[in-house]
């Protein structure tokens, strides 16, 4: 059933991207961020579906995407050289074979993003991407959360949607990205246009917000708790009352203490 649920859901997203062929990009990240074939018992995870969603989303874009808008800038150019940085190290790692099979899902990673800034040409796409990154995103936060709250968790043992150790299910970069993407959660909260600014959209934010910090108390990454102190010194530029601020989030930080495992103290 669950199989079935996952097919019906991509085709749909699949008929309608051949409408709107940017679709196909969205639905990449989807695939990309949740891997709805890991959780798929045999209809899925037999076919390369990652691969065939990023070939219609660039065969989309040289097919029917408007190429007059298109800019290409210096980072771009840092994107690329990325990309060979990371295949010289890997080729040079201790391990070569276990290190390829390790950071497999970083070479689409950063093929994706090369290809992003070329079809990323107007702010409702920009927007549209922001926001199916955050809502998936939400899924194994919030799973996590949850699971955190109920008194699960520890490094390397904290399951969100299914148990693999890799990728956004890696404790340490789930807890990275659970905090990076809380900026992105209070812009689209405040001036989103896809979902008008109300109580509830409001109200899912503060939530998801919540989730996002204890992700870094259920995984007991250090990598969150690193993340949290460059979030909190970054939102220093955008606060008022500056030593209010400090003061609250030292308040609260101590506060939190008592209801924190012993193991992640």
């Amino acid at each position: 059933m669950r199989d079935l649920f996952f097919v019906g859901y991509l085709g749909l997203l699949v008929l309608l991207a051949f409408k709107r062929p940017f679709l196909f990009t969205l639905t990449y990240a989807y695939v990309d961020i949740i891997a709805p074939q890991r959780l798929s018992y045999f209809l899925l995870n037999s076919i390369p579906l990652s691969l065939i969603l990023f070939a219609l989303a660039v065969l989309g874009f040289l097919i029917s995407d408007d190429k007059k808008n298109v800019r290409i800038s210096p980072r771009w150019g840092l994107l690329l050289l990325l990309l060979v940085y990371c295949a010289y190290t890997t080729t040079i790692a201790e391990e070569p074979i276990a290190a390829q099979t390790k950071w497999a899902w970083v070479w689409k990673a950063l093929v994706f993003a090369s290809f992003l800034p070329l079809i990323l040409n107007t702010r409702l796409r920009i927007e549209a991407l922001a926001l199916t990154m955050v809502l998936c995103a939400s899924a194994l936060v919030v799973t996590g959360g949850i699971k955190t709250m109920a008194g699960g968790g520890g490094y390397g043992v904290l399951v969100m949607l299914v148990d693999i150790n890799s990728g956004l299910y890696e404790g340490s970069i789930i807890s990275c990205v659970a905090i990076a993407i809380i900026p992105l959660i209070v812009w689209l909260a405040q001036h989103g246009t896809i979902f008008k600014p109300d109580w509830k959209v409001k109200l899912y934010a503060t939530a998801l917000v919540f989730a996002c910090l204890l992700i870094p108390v259920g995984t007991q990454a250090r990598t969150g708790l690193v993340c949290i102190g460059v979030l909190a010194i970054l939102s220093l530029r955008h606060v008022k009352y500056r030593f209010l601020y400090l003061a609250a989030a030292g308040l609260i930080a101590v506060s939190a203490i008592p209801f924190l495992p012993d193991s992640y103290t």
